[in-house]
């Protein structure tokens, strides 16, 4: 089983449909807009005006997910350069002390890829490091339209609450637009090169998309931001993890047949 990617071992592309069970909001990263009818917060939407979930958001929900439930599964009470480290800071990052290191350094190639992969902990091997390519891609997922149909958003009001008084504070109004519940993604997770080990990491993380437990986007507190993943082909996906191997060797066996 190659660890990295310079030979092909397995490639699982499992697309289905991402529903909203709770309302979503994605917020752009700003409203540049003066108009005073649109709203402070709008949601994060593509050049036809569809809503998007980012791959990086939905991938960081479920790294997050996933460490602090290998954590509890493995015993550890803190960050651990096994299972799972802090790979935002730097003194607690299972790779930051070797590729400071000198022979990290000046080795190249392969010897480099490997030195990264024995000194990342679990959660970096499958999502990625700061020296190791992660083997799982998120795309971004869009939202999906009836023929002919156009996107549908809500707006809510927010206001903040008055700490003395516990009445509203004045001034502190504000509004954000919302994606309905009910409202579809096409989703796509591809995954590369798995050890059977890792094979099973993805069993367990479709299984939680599936569960309809994953919030993602902002003010999940307030009650939103559940997804859930509905007719994959995951399954199907596992029979052809290794198809592309297998079509390119019988048309290199018919190359020499004919030779």
């Amino acid at each position: 089983m190659s660890i990295f990617f310079n030979k092909f071992v397995n490639r699982y592309v499992i697309t289905g449909t991402l529903t909203a069970l709770d309302p979503l909001h994605i917020g752009s990263s700003g409203n540049d807009t003066l108009d005073p009818v649109d709203v402070d917060s709008a949601v994060l939407k593509d050049s036809s005006g569809r809503a998007i979930i980012p791959g990086s958001s939905l991938k960081g929900v479920i790294r997050s997910l996933f460490e602090s439930v290998i954590r509890s599964a493995a015993g550890l009470e803190e960050y651990d350069n096994k299972y799972a480290c802090d790979v935002l800071d730097e003194k607690k990052c299972c790779t930051a002390s070797v590729s400071s290191s000198n022979s990290f350094k000046e080795s190249k190639g392969q010897k480099k890829a490997q030195l990264a992969w024995d000194n990342s902990c679990v959660t970096c091997r499958l999502f990625g490091g700061r020296e190791i390519a992660g083997r799982l891609m998120f795309k971004d997922c869009i939202q999906r339209l009836p023929e002919g149909g156009k996107p549908v958003y809500e707006h809510r009001d927010g206001v903040g609450i008055d700490r003395k008084t516990g009445a509203a504070k004045q001034g502190a109004k504000f509004d954000y637009e919302i994606v309905p519940a009910g409202t579809e993604f096409d989703f796509c997770l591809i995954a590369e090169n798995l050890t059977e080990e890792q094979e099973k990491y993805l069993e367990f993380i479709i299984g939680q998309l599936r569960g309809g437990t994953i919030a993602v986007g902002g003010k999940t507190s307030r009650g939103l931001g559940r997804v859930k993943l509905c007719g994959d082909n995951y399954d199907e996906a596992k029979k052809n993890a290794a198809a592309p191997v297998d079509e390119l060797r019988k048309i290199l066996q018919g190359a020499k047949e004919e030779q």
